[in-house]
């Protein structure tokens, strides 16, 4: 490989980073803004219910570009139902 396509293939993945970094930073300004906004209601509901209520939130906001839908698939996946398991405390001996 010559040097030059070594440098092609470095600023390729470096943009790639930068592209996922960038990803990152507006999921995580969307949730600074909703948390910000919308602090009092979010404090009224049960878990399941926020992230709901965010999840459609950041439906609406990034999923009609689909420039925006690595944003929304990070979302997504932040907010999806979680499941909860019970504990159950060891009998005493």
């Amino acid at each position: 490989m010559s040097v030059n396509s070594n440098l092609n293939a470095a600023l390729g993945m470096l943009d790639d980073k930068l592209q996922s970094l960038q990803t990152m930073m507006r999921a995580n300004q969307f949730m600074i803004d909703a948390m910000r906004d919308q602090e009092q209601v979010l404090k009224r509901m049960d878990a399941e219910e926020a992230r709901s209520l965010l999840r459609d939130a950041a439906r609406s906001k990034f999923g009609a570009q689909d420039a925006d839908r690595d944003v929304l698939a990070i979302l997504d996946q932040i907010f999806a139902p979680r499941q909860m398991a019970e504990i159950i405390p060891f009998p005493g001996t």
